[in-house]
């Protein structure tokens, strides 16, 4: 499931949970009840200051038909969405914010098709335009739950944020191979840039634990080229490097290394219950490290095998 900042669509139910969670204000997150858009300089003042604090922070969500007490969401409070429509926020932002920030998002949610009873999620993203001025000539970030005016520093400092790449390790396909000889498990790692700047400086370690003495064999596969592959023995793990050699591109994923592990069947009960994967994906801009959920692998093969009457102890048919 999504987080609530993750989403790229809101319902009612998705806001409803904010308040029966009780979920609290942050530096990501704001609360607005309906008494905070008016036709006014002041209020318009109001809405381009939190908008700019956010693109020139980290970026979050302002929701605008939520009353908060002390901090915490606590009841809606309908913004009239036939007086206040999406296109009046957006132009609001537009020009009483300078410079323009870029990829804002407004989704409008009815109730029951009401227009009285809206709700408007605004989405800020951190802006690599910053640092953005208010209408009132000041620089604001967000600070806790609220909106700051920005030190002199601070605002000479985002004038220098750059576009960069952000790598993750997107996810890695599994092929369970079963048969007289012996079990194969084959992994296809794969690496996404969510960042907007293309990657060719990456290297992804994998790190598997309890295999050592255990008859299992490896082998690296690399048709394609798209990596430059080690491996090292250390302790009980096997350590494998993958060394990029293609360039990853802005919200692309790319398979960047492959694994075959064999082991004959009287290995597989102990190598399967025990085996652990962790990795660490290094790049230009920092690092990502994640555990890999593998318990999936041992349930898919002993189900399989149990279906025939295999016997893991007896390591026969019976």
């Amino acid at each position: 499931m999504k987080s609530f900042y993750d989403k790229e669509d809101y319902t009612i139910e998705d806001i409803q949970a904010l308040i029966d969670n009780q979920v609290e204000e942050s530096i990501y997150l704001d609360f607005k009840s309906a008494g905070s858009l008016e036709k006014n300089d002041k209020k318009r003042m109001e809405l381009s200051k939190d908008v700019a604090s956010f693109a020139n922070s980290d970026g979050g969500i302002i929701v605008y038909g939520i009353k908060e007490v002390d901090h915490v969401a606590s009841e809606f409070s309908f913004i009239d969405g036939n007086e206040f429509t999406k296109e009046w926020i957006e132009q609001v932002i537009s020009s009483y914010v300078q410079r323009r920030i870029s990829d804002v998002k407004i989704y409008p949610i009815r109730i029951d098709g009401d227009m009285k009873k809206s709700v408007y999620v605004v989405k800020i993203p951190y802006s690599y335009d910053a640092p953005h001025l208010s209408k009132d000539n000041r620089y604001y970030k967000r600070y806790n739950f609220m909106s700051v005016p920005m030190e002199e520093y601070e605002v000479r400092q985002s004038y220098g944020r750059k576009a960069k790449s952000e790598l993750t390790f997107d996810t890695y396909y599994t092929k369970i191979t079963t048969g007289d000889k012996g079990l194969e498990l084959e992994f296809d790692f794969l690496v996404m840039n969510s960042g907007v700047v293309v990657e060719s400086l990456y290297k992804l370690n994998v790190y598997i634990s309890k295999i050592a003495d255990r008859e299992v064999t490896f082998n690296t596969p690399n048709p394609n080229h798209l990596t430059n592959m080690t491996h090292t023995y250390l302790s009980d793990k096997l350590k494998l490097s993958y060394s990029g050699v293609n360039a990853i591109y802005s919200k692309e994923s790319l398979s960047i290394g492959r694994l075959t592990l064999s082991m004959p069947l009287k290995s597989a009960f102990a190598v399967l219950r025990d085996m652990k994967l962790d990795i660490i994906l290094f790049y230009s801009n920092g690092e990502f490290k994640e555990s890999l959920e593998t318990s999936f692998i041992w349930e898919t093969v002993r189900e399989k095998y149990e279906l025939i009457g295999y016997d893991w102890i007896t390591e026969s048919i019976v």
